[in-house]
């Protein structure tokens, strides 16, 4: 039982990254080429995309993350 919540919480950390930097770059491209007027809060254009698709990534990722620990764990039972 620890032991999958240990795994399921380092998948998500090590996703969270990973998903918020692909979600950064993928929000920066749609933002600054597709939707240049769009704001949000404060930020425009690339910046805005950029922060939308950060967070929207690192949600993805993390959920993710800790599926495939969790997963990892129980069946090579690590």
């Amino acid at each position: 039982m620890k032991r999958r919540i240990l795994y399921g919480g380092v998948g998500a950390i090590i996703f969270l990254f990973i998903g918020a930097f692909i979600g950064f770059l993928l929000g920066t491209y749609i933002g600054g080429n597709y939707y240049p007027e769009f704001v949000f809060l404060t930020w425009q254009g690339h910046d805005a995309g950029g922060w939308i698709g950060m967070g929207l990534g690192g949600i993805i990722g993390s959920i993710l993350g800790y599926g495939l620990g969790v997963k990892m764990a129980n069946r090579w039972g690590i």
